[in-house]
């Protein structure tokens, strides 16, 4: 249909829901599986008139904005805060009993009621705007990008005469060396890829010495040999000095920067037009062809067959054909960091995650694709100037297939890479996808319909849900906005608002209208990514996913402990001393609450964060509500029940943090910052999606230091950075192409006198010398394993110091551990176990390995003798929302079978905590005089092992 001069269009797409299981079931499918997920409504009946969408999304100055004296927000306060706790408790019990079937019954009718009877193949709209020329510089620029993007092809991708034909002819065998002296040139180019060009010269040296007829290449010469062998280049682009801008798409022509007037050209060298400063861009084409070159990489690159996909926008994707077989599915990630602390050193880099492999090779570095370095010193002003060269090759790729010859099926085939998710912290994500970003009246990254609001005479506008404390209320327009009652949008849904805004926007006629469209529609200008074709990319703005890490690991973070530390710049119109949420605001007791964190770091394990604890119930309270729930999306596989417990979660802790904290006063209303508000859409991507440990910039963190720490020319640290990232590309593609450069790739790292197992269990030394006699206790613990044996049998065993588990942890043993001061051992012999789908604790004594002296079971068995913990207090597991497992130890010994071992956990001691929380009143049970311990498991320990971290084993 035609809309003026745009043209909006639907791609094909039908999608039937009573099919929706079979799709799943194709797919292989077992977590996140149900459709209820997609669109779970939760329904409550309060004094509070339903919120709408329509209403959600008035426009911000229809709201009245009053600012009150403290004396009238105390007296609306108390009316307030009773009514709002009781009926939260209210609510908190009625979700107990929610069915999750009539969830799925209620989604299925919410999602056919979101389709056109008529015409049921709509797919999200695109909105195109060829031949409009729009009066507004950012627009127009914008779009130029974008049409570009749209035409583009591989002749014209900057690649040399060379590069272009062997990307269009890739070598149709795997790579193999025979010459002995390059494979070990390779073999020490690679070992000392991270040290100086002097360390491989050295290393030659030495070698010549031993035997002067070895001809080593130089490094120059391997270098060479590592490009030509790889296949991998760079495209070299010219940038402003001063980093406004590159000169791409339409700035290419341009001889000075158009944003600061710098030359492009050193003008000390008249005539010769040498780029000032330059970039790399990695065409990410040469890095796909590579990782198909052999078998064992073409393996790997099969996973997305099987389980990749787990949300229901790529599902859809998959079943209209957009995503085939042949098809490698990416994931753009791109994040800016200071490369030194002490001067001005602003310096990107974006990569590209291959969503082919597994979760869990696809995060390690060496798995990781770079895609470009845009050097510093000063942030980009045009991000889009500089993805451009990029996203141009990705473009003409899913315009053109690319040509990759795979090493088990002995053919050549052509892809189109599929874009997924593009990924950022929130001041990049603003530029990625042309949205007003945090600050902005629509200021959610995910584009939901809920506007901020602001006081009186401010501009400043915050996201929060609960109206002012005023007592004009019949002049108020606008009610709580309830996000218990907001039915989560679909993708279509969402889309199709985003496109008729953009297309509003990009018709504003001046400057005045362009800024109120810009307010009314949350909208700067249209993504650069809209420039890839739709068939080959999630729809615009579901392309842009939450981003766990930021918020969690960082902005939420510093907002709770600002708030209770009392640390919060504090408006005129307040005073911190009111503030009771600010449970650590004195001195003497953040002191005390910072000794007592030192004092549990020998309790845990060397891999662990530490912990925070909070003092006031109902503040604690809280928090416990948002770790349950920050805990659950962790996982990289959540049922449908979880997702659902985690959405209600946030949901309270949303609600009780305006009540607590922000408690209806304008003077408290910067408290609410859009960190919280994102919390409310968390759970809801997860069914568009997928768990959102798989879209997070923890890869992008990573790769930003790993590179930096290889900066060697600090009087050129932005050339070296590319140089440096170049090169990773190239190591990459050369391993993926022969296996042998990397003989431990895949496999685990087993030290000298280590015992494999099955199922990723390695017995670690020390290790007893001979085999030595049990007590009788232990004994009784190892016959429950070999019931034929008679009641005087007592074996003897050989102990083990250390296990190392499948998720890459190594949980040790009192035995070792136990001989060591207390305060120079971070504990890590407290494992947790998993029995018949049951949870215990436990303090691992030894490992050890034994067998029946019974001839009829010649079976050996690996063992651990433990000493089991109570199970965790009931009264204070339920106050804590699971978050708090307190449990003491109990005075018995048992032995099990190392595999139910499943991580390593923290136990700290925490009496004297409890004692001060007794006499405080914050809780009412006695829990005795008995030590007990507090369970701390690692946050994010599936993302380390997806990442490749795991803990050093090579200690004797």
């Amino acid at each position: 249909m035609e809309l003026g001069t745009a043209t909006v269009r639907f791609a094909s797409k039908q999608v039937i829901d009573h099919r929706w299981d079979t799709y799943l079931d194709h797919l292989s499918f077992k977590a996140l599986s149900s459709q209820a997920d997609r669109n779970i409504q939760i329904t409550h009946s309060t004094n509070h008139p339903n919120q709408d969408l329509e209403h959600v999304s008035m426009d911000i100055d229809s709201q009245e904005q009053f600012m009150n004296t403290p004396e009238e927000e105390e007296v609306f306060e108390d009316e307030q805060m009773d009514h709002e706790v009781d009926e939260q408790t209210n609510y908190e019990d009625e979700l107990q009993d929610v069915d999750p079937n009539s969830l799925l019954d209620q989604s299925l009718a919410n999602r056919n009621s979101d389709h056109d009877p008529v015409n049921e193949q709509q797919d999200p709209v695109e909105i195109d705007v060829n031949n409009f020329d729009s009066k507004i510089t950012d627009i127009s620029t914008a779009d130029k990008f974008i049409q570009e993007l749209k035409t583009a092809t591989l002749e014209n991708s900057g690649l040399s005469e060379e590069d272009f034909h062997r990307l269009l002819h890739p070598a149709e065998e795997s790579l193999d060396i025979e010459d002995p002296i390059l494979h070990l040139s390779l073999d020490i180019f690679l070992a000392v890829s991270h040290a100086s060009q002097q360390t491989y010269n050295d290393i030659r040296d030495a070698l010549k010495r031993y035997d002067p007829s070895c001809e080593i290449y130089t490094f120059h010469q391997i270098k060479q040999k590592v490009k030509e062998l790889s296949g991998i280049t760079s495209v070299i682009s010219h940038m402003c000095v001063n980093s406004c801008v590159a000169f791409t798409g339409p700035f290419k022509d341009l001889d000075t920067c158009p944003l600061c007037a710098e030359p492009r050209y050193d003008p000390l060298k008249p005539g010769k037009k040498v780029p000032r400063q330059v970039f790399h861009t990695i065409p990410v084409g040469f890095q796909l062809q590579a990782l198909r070159r052999t078998i064992q990489s073409s393996g790997e690159m099969r996973y997305k067959m099987d389980v990749m996909f787990y949300g229901i926008d790529i599902l859809e994707a998959v079943h209209d054909g957009r995503i085939k077989k042949e098809d490698m599915v990416l994931m753009f990630s791109v994040d800016g960091a200071q490369l030194y602390e002490s001067k001005l050193s602003d310096c990107w880099v974006y990569i590209w995650i291959v969503l082919d492999y597994s979760p869990n090779l696809r995060y390690k570095k060496e798995h990781i694709l770079p895609g470009g370095v845009i050097p510093g010193p000063h942030k980009p002003k045009n991000l889009d100037s500089f993805l451009f060269p990029g996203l141009y090759h990705l473009a003409a790729l899913q315009r053109q297939g690319l040509r990759i010859w795979d090493a088990i099926d002995k053919a050549t085939f052509i892809s189109h890479p599929f874009l997924a998710l593009a990924t950022a912290d929130g001041p990049a994500m603003a530029m990625l996808s042309g949205l007003v970003g945090h600050f902005g009246a629509s200021g959610c990254r995910l584009f939901c319909p809920l506007r901020g609001r602001r006081r009186l005479a401010e501009t400043t506008i915050i996201q929060h849900v609960l109206i002012l404390s005023i007592k004009m209320f019949q002049s108020q327009t606008m009610n709580d906005i309830l996000v218990r009652n907001i039915v989560p949008e679909t993708s279509l849904k969402t889309s199709e608002r985003y496109q008729e805004g953009l297309y509003n926007l990009i018709h504003s006629q001046n400057d005045r209208e362009y800024k109120e469209q810009r307010f009314k529609t949350g909208i700067c200008k249209p993504s650069i990514f809209s420039g890839l074709d739709a068939r080959y990319r999630l729809p615009i703005p579901a392309l842009f996913p939450a981003d766990l890490m930021h918020l969690v690991s960082l902005n939420l973070t510093d907002l709770l402990i600002s708030l209770w530390r009392g640390t919060m710049s504090c408006d005129k119109g307040d005073t911190i001393e009111s503030w009771d949420f600010a449970v650590l605001r004195n001195a003497t007791l953040w002191a005390a609450h910072g000794k007592e964190v030192a004092d549990a770091t020998s309790y845990l394990p060397g891999s662990f964060d530490r912990p925070l604890v909070t003092q006031q119930r109902k503040i604690w309270q809280n928090f416990c509500k948002l770790v349950a729930a920050i805990h659950l999306l962790h996982q990289r596989s959540i049922t449908r029940e979880q997702l659902q417990q985690a959405r209600i979660l946030l949901i309270i802790f949303l609600e009780e943090f305006e009540t607590f904290y922000y408690q209806r006063k304008a003077s408290r209303i910067h408290f609410c910052r859009q960190s919280i508000h994102a919390l409310s859409h968390l759970a809801d991507q997860v069914p568009q999606l997928g768990p959102p440990i798989y879209m997070t910039q923890f890869p992008m963190e990573r790769i930003i230091g790993d590179l930096g720490s290889e900066i060697k020319q600090h009087s050129n640290p932005y050339a070296n950075l590319s140089q440096r990232a170049v090169r990773r590309g190239q190591v990459n593609a050369l391993k993926a192409m022969i296996p042998s450069l990397d003989p431990s790739h895949g496999l685990p790292i087993i030290p000298r006198g280590a015992l494999e197992l099955e199922d990723g269990y390695v017995l670690l030394r020390a290790r007893d010398v001979r085999d030595r006699n049990v007590t009788h206790e232990e004994a009784a613990a190892i016959r429950e394993f070999f019931p034929n044996e008679p009641s005087d049998w007592t074996p003897q065993v050989m102990r083990w110091a250390r296990l190392c588990l499948p998720n890459g942890q190594v949980a040790r043993s009192m035995w070792k551990e136990g001989r060591k001061q207390p305060d120079k051992v971070r504990m890590s012999r407290n494992v947790k176990i998993i029995e018949n789908d049951n949870v215990h604790f436990a303090e691992v004594q030894y490992y050890f390995q034994v067998q029946s002296d019974n001839l009829d079971d010649s079976h050996i068995r690996t063992l651990a003798m433990v000493r089991p913990y109570s199970d965790p207090d009931s009264l204070l597991t339920a106050v804590s929302f699971g978050t708090v497992l307190s449990c003491s130890r109990e005075d018995e010994r048992m032995a099990i079978d190392i595999k139910k071992i499943k991580s390593v956990v923290g136990m700290v001691p925490h009496n004297l905590a409890l004692q001060r929380a007794e006499q405080s009143g914050q809780i009412h049970h006695v829990v005795g005089e008995i030590e007990r311990y507090f369970v701390i498991e690692k946050l994010g320990l599936e993302v380390a092992l997806m990442a490749g971290i795991t803990e050093e084993t090579l200690e004797q």
